[in-house]
């Protein structure tokens, strides 16, 4: 009866080790799939950031050009 009492408590320990086992596996799943979302959040971000200053970059150039052809009209127009 004793004998049978240890078996219990120690399969009962096991089981209590298994399911943390488990537990702990699952929360690395989690954990590296956060950080995957928070990478892929960053690159986003960055790629954003790159379209903005390209669109910024383009629209002075547009702005440019118009100002350099309304000069050059204003030019024309007086002669």
């Amino acid at each position: 009866m004793y004998e049978n009492k240890n078996f219990d408590q120690n399969s009962q320990n096991m089981n209590t080790e298994s399911q943390a086992a488990k537990l702990a596996i699952i929360a690395t799943a989690i954990t590296t799939f956060g950080d995957a979302l928070g990478t892929i959040a960053a690159i986003l971000a960055f790629e954003e950031e790159q379209q903005e200053r390209m669109d910024k970059e383009e629209y002075i150039k547009v702005q440019k050009q118009i100002d350099y052809l309304t000069t050059e009209f204003e030019k024309l127009k007086n002669k």
